[in-house]
Parts: C-alpha cells; structure tokens; sequence
C-alpha cells in the first residue's frame, strides 16, 4: 500500500512538469486496466463517488508510472527513500527552493536547468562547497541568486535604492531596472546615494511616470550631465 502511494506520488512530479490532461467524465473502475487498478486499490471502494478530475489525475499518475523502466523507478523509490529520512527542517528548504524556482519566468527555469546539468558533471569537492556556499544564504539571497546575474544586480539596485516600494508597483519598478542599460544603472546608483529616503521615492515615482526613452535622459539631467 505504502509502495503503491509513493509511487503515485512521483508520478504526480512528473505530470506537474509536463502537463497533464484532464479528463470530463467519470469512468467504471472495471473499465480501468489491470496495472491501473493495482496502482489504484487504495481508491477503489470510493472510486465511485471521486469527480471527475480526480479520477483523471489519479489515472494520469498510474499511467506515468507505468511508463517508467524499472530503472527509472527504482531511482524514483531511492529518492523517495532519501526524501523520507531527511529532517523536517532540510524538507523546509528543499519546498523553499522549489516554490523559488516555480516563481521564476520560463526562460530562467531553462538557464537554471542547463546550469544544473552542469552542476552534476563538477568534481564532487566542487558540488559540495558550492551547495555549502548556498546553504549559508537567506531566503532572500537564494531567490536573488536563482534569478542570475543581471538580475541579481537588478535586485541589489532595487534593495539599496528602493527599500519601501508599495506592493502593487514592485513589478512595474522591476521591469524598469531591468530594462535601464548599464550606464543608467550606474547613474541611478550613484544619484540614489545622495539622497533620503523619501526623495528616492520620489524619483522612483517619476522614472515610471516617464517613458523608457525619456528615463535616460531624466537620469543625466538629475546628476547634471
């Protein structure tokens, strides 16, 4: 029972990255085929009166199960295993970097990807001080490091320059650092260092009220160049 859950479970992992489909109606169970129904035995008395929906996941995992080689499902089982014998505290962070990296756009899900890959192929000394090295960041810090470079610089800029932006406005203040080139960046940081708190604010205000053309030159203006 306990092995016909779990693997369910890491078939459900494998429908979130690749989309699953859902189906409209209910189904019999006796219609299920037989591997289905013994993926599926825990539900069967109550498969009945499950929706729709939930049927059709239920099938879509015991089907990616299936499909699976025995190799692929034994390494499924021993992740499964090593996820169970880690600490409450360490499950924490592992959720943490996942919702992360499911907060981060298409394009840097991919980067990160191909940066995994090559991860895996670093001598395991290397692995091991680069996964301490991030262990040691906050929350805060790991999210910024996932989002790369450019925009780990974004971020910094915001932080430093912008620390009491409004909720709703935080995605529009974003995209405008991320659009400055680099000499605007390098002008706002040095013109939001001579200024308070609240006269940053006010500078933020009107970079968005001015077109991405007119911020340039706003910028130059403001430090007298």
């Amino acid at each position: 029972m306990a092995e016909r859950r779990r693997a369910l479970l890491l078939a459900a992992l494998l429908l979130f990255a690749a989309g699953a489909s859902v189906a409209a109606e209910t189904v019999p169970w006796d219609s299920l085929a037989a591997p289905e129904r013994e993926l599926l035995q825990d539900w069967s008395a109550r498969w009945p009166e499950l929706p729709a929906e939930q049927q059709a996941r239920l099938r879509d995992n015991a089907r990616a199960w299936l499909r699976l080689s025995p190799e692929e499902q034994a390494q499924f089982r021993a992740r499964a295993g090593a996820w169970d014998a880690l600490p409450p505290a360490e499950r924490a962070r592992v959720r943490e970097r996942f919702e992360a990296f499911r907060q981060l756009p298409p394009e840097e899900q991919v980067r990160l990807r191909r940066e995994f890959k090559r991860f895996r192929g670093m001598p395991p000394e290397q692995r091991r001080r680069l996964r301490a090295e991030f262990e040691q960041m906050s929350p805060a810090e790991r999210r910024a490091f996932l989002l790369g470079a450019r925009a780990r610089e974004t971020a910094d800029i915001a932080r430093r320059a912008f620390a009491f932006v409004p909720p709703e406005e935080r995605p529009a203040t974003l995209q405008m650092l991320r659009d400055f080139a680099p000499d605007d960046r390098r002008r706002l940081r040095e013109l939001v260092q001579r200024m308070p708190p609240p006269q940053r604010e006010e500078l933020r205000r009107e970079l968005l009220r001015r077109t991405p053309a007119e911020r340039s030159a706003y910028l130059a203006q403001r430090l007298g160049r």
